[in-house]
């Protein structure tokens, strides 16, 4: 089946237990029916009696049925609806035994599969099925309870990410349900390499975010692994694989990450003799959140003995030689396969004097078993004191016994399994990061180690990565989106005290297909960023501050505080939206091409007015509207007074020609001021001129000043204006702003 159509379907474990109880149940179900059956219609066709004797009709089926039911359920409530005839009884007599029979041997076949195995497995897997799928927070799939797989529960608990296991050793299910958990996590017994198994563990819901194989078994981890790469390719898988040709094989397949526990340590270890400042820059790094940072052993080059020559043996002497340290290997069961130096157990002292233990500088105990390794361990201290001695803690049990020999290095196969799991889980992009670290010089990697030992006091500090994007920074998103900037100098930034850095480091940016490792404050942020930080508790809780508030990303780069939260920044977006649709003076951004041109036009139109209007009154440089006496014309439309010979005022129309404005009032002759020559003086014209007679401007109504509005605005902006309002204009040119007022005030403008 395709791996759509089985996502589409949700597993149904109460088929099974419906399918088991009708197998069973099927005899005694359908012996019940009959039992009934028999019982009921004899007892309706039955005629009965009264008081008297007579005989009575029968009491029909549906009252036969009533009979019959309550007497089977041994109820009892007597013979109705009237006494019952010496037949009736007699026939109610044999329902009653029929119906014990009957109900006992249904009883006994219920217990009987209550108690069989497979239907108890049935409906543990029905429950189980129907709460992994009551899930809606993301979760994750642990295939294999054992110590690897413990571990990265408690792991996974301590993070806040809920888990299910599916193992199919029921003793390690117990001690799991002992263990001390936030939440009480699903438990199922199943063999996990079975597809359903997968399917039914929540393999197909979209909240399952990723699948840890950790079995014993590195062929049903192979399984696993090949399962869930079929039925959901988007789900992440972390599988142990401890054989190489498996490893190589599950690789190639797509396994996500395949760690083997033995090649990782003999890396880790070769690297710590060669780079010991890297070595532990990666201990930081992948270590578990909250524990102490280990302290700062750096193994010495030299003479090594390797004991045991197994899996183990074989990776940790491959990459001892490969760094060109000298390696004398002590074991018995491989010694006919070659490669092995003595031939003991390393146990003795034989064989360790054999090897050259009192010269070595380093001794690796790494066999399957603990206390043959403790044996080791002690052997080799004392007959060398100074030999730096390695071993190999198969059993989380056994910690009391290594911790009470104080070796200078442990290899705990589970712990570093885990911890590799848990880093990659909370952190994706530290996978990508682990493999440029190689790259760093010693110095670069003590003084990053270093600054994550201050971020977290002597601990081992927290790792997160965050993608620039709505949900995860959306202060940022928003911010960008807005054509700001935003560089990490502004995300590492207290919040709470601007001049201050958070407790917080920026390891690496992911752009694109781009990596950028250890990147400048100064570098500028884009959508769909994803950045590796480190740092503090503290530090964790300033960055995310930072990234999704947007009153604190907005102190961090102005250092003013914001106005308040979501509630508060919708309500005042309201009333800003209110106000600005009543505001007209704002041009929309859509129309300010159109509304310029519009301007233009207007104050060519303006000055073309302006021209002519000078013309028209015989005085250059002169204002429109004035009369040939230069009295000024009133803006209401009224005439003014202006002083005449006799010193009193005459009332002068605002028109020029021989009526005002048309009412047969005849216009006031001209007067010249007392004292002062005429200015219509023929001495004062150049020799040859006459004066030129003033034609009479008439003055121009309201409706004529809007329909000439209208003209010189054009169509672009006539849909601005009202039947009563207009644009302001100034007397100069373009318009000052465009706000609106009455259309009489605009034309008492027009007439001045």
């Amino acid at each position: 089946m395709p791996a759509s159509s089985t996502r589409l379907k949700r597993p149904g474990g109460l088929t099974d237990v419906f399918y088991l109880i009708m197998r069973r149940m099927r005899f005694p179900l359908i012996l019940l029916i009959v039992i009934y059956t028999i019982c009921t219609v004899g007892l309706g066709l039955i005629p009965g009696v009264d008081d008297a004797g007579n005989p009575t009709p029968a009491m029909g089926l549906f009252n036969a049925f009533y009979v019959v039911s309550y007497t089977g359920a041994t109820i009892g409530f007597g013979e109705i609806p009237q006494p019952y005839s010496a037949a009736q009884r007699m026939w109610m007599t044999m329902t009653i035994y029929m119906t014990v029979v009957g109900w006992s041997y249904s009883l006994v076949n219920i217990l009987a599969l209550v108690q069989e195995r497979a239907f108890q497995n049935a409906l543990r897997q029905a429950r189980f099925t129907r709460r992994i799928y009551g899930l809606r927070e993301p979760f994750y799939i642990v295939a294999g309870a054992g110590e690897t797989g413990a571990l990265v529960c408690h792991g996974l608990d301590r993070l806040g990410l809920r888990f299910v296991v599916v193992e199919r050793n029921e003793e390690r299910l117990a001690r799991m349900r002992l263990e001390e958990f936030r939440s009480d996590p699903p438990l199922i017994v199943a063999d996990a390499s079975q597809p359903s198994v997968m399917r039914d563990a929540g393999l197909v819901s979209p909240h399952c975010r990723g699948v840890l194989a950790l079995t014993e078994d590195d062929s049903t981890n192979q399984a696993i692994a090949v399962t869930t790469r079929l039925l959901a390719p988007r789900v992440v898988v972390l599988a142990r694989i401890r054989n190489v040709e498996t490893e190589t094989h599950v690789g190639v397949f797509g396994g996500d990450l395949v760690i083997n526990p033995f090649e990782r340590f003999a890396r880790q270890l070769a690297s710590s003799i060669i780079a010991p400042e890297r070595y532990r820059l990666r201990e930081i790094l992948t270590g578990l959140v909250g524990e102490p940072v280990p302290d700062q052993r750096q193994p010495p080059r030299g003479h090594w003995i390797m004991c045991g020559y197994g899996r183990f043996g074989h990776a940790m002497v491959e990459e001892l030689r490969s760094t060109g340290i000298e390696v004398t290997v002590i074991d018995e069961a491989h010694f006919d396969q070659g490669g092995v130096d003595v031939r003991g157990t390393g146990t003795d002292s034989e064989s360790l004097i054999a090897a050259g233990v009192k010269t070595a500088d380093g001794i690796v105990a790494g066999n399957a078993s603990d206390t043959k390794n403790l044996a080791i361990a002690v052997t080799a201290r004392e007959l060398n004191p100074g030999i730096f001695i390695v071993t190999r803690q198969n059993q989380t049990a056994n910690t009391p016994l290594f911790d009470a020999f104080l070796d200078d290095l442990s290899m705990v196969p589970s712990h570093i399994v885990a911890q590799e799991f848990l880093a990659r889980i909370t952190t994706p992009l530290l996978g990508q990061y682990l493999k440029r670290i190689d790259q760093y010089s010693e110095k670069e990697c003590a003084v990053l180690s270093d600054r994550l030992t201050r971020f977290g006091r002597g601990r081992i500090p927290e790792l997160w990565d965050v993608v620039i994007r709505r949900g995860q920074a959306t202060a940022v998103s928003q911010r960008l989106a807005s054509g700001h900037r935003v560089t990490l100098a502004d995300v590492l930034t207290d919040p709470d005290k601007r001049t201050q850095r958070s407790e917080a480091a920026a390891l690496m940016v992911r752009r694109g297909n781009k990596s950028m490792e250890r990147p400048e404050l100064t570098m500028e942020l884009r959508p769909d960023d994803r950045i590796l930080f480190a740092g503090s508790t503290q530090g964790h809780g300033n960055v995310s501050l930072v990234l999704q508030n947007a009153n604190a990303l907005g102190y961090v780069q102005t250092g003013q505080e914001g106005n308040g939260g979501v509630v508060w920044r919708w309500i005042t977006g309201q009333r800003r939206q209110s106000e600005e649709l009543h505001d007209h003076d704002a041009v929309p951004p859509q129309e300010g091409a159109r509304a310029l041109a519009a301007k233009q036009r207007v104050a060519r139109a303006k000055a073309a007015k302006a021209k002519a209007a000078k013309a028209l009154s015989g005085k250059p440089g002169g204002r429109p509207g004035r009369d040939a006496r230069g009295a000024q014309s009133g803006s209401d439309g009224r005439v003014n007074a202006v002083g005449g010979r006799s010193g009193q005022g005459i009332p002068v129309p605002c028109g020029d020609g021989p009526t005002s404005a048309g009412n047969g009032v005849p216009a006031a002759p001209a007067q010249d001021t007392p004292g002062a020559p005429p200015k219509d003086d023929p001495a004062r014209r150049p020799p040859g001129t006459t004066r030129a007679p003033v034609p009479s401007r008439p003055r121009p109504s309201t409706t004529d000043l809007r329909t000439d509005l209208r003209t010189d605005l054009g169509p672009d902006l006539r849909r601005d204006l009202g039947p009563d309002r207009a644009p302001v204009r100034g007397p100069g040119g373009p318009a000052v702003r465009r706000g609106r007022v009455p259309v009489a005030q605009w034309c008492s403008w027009k007439r001045s």
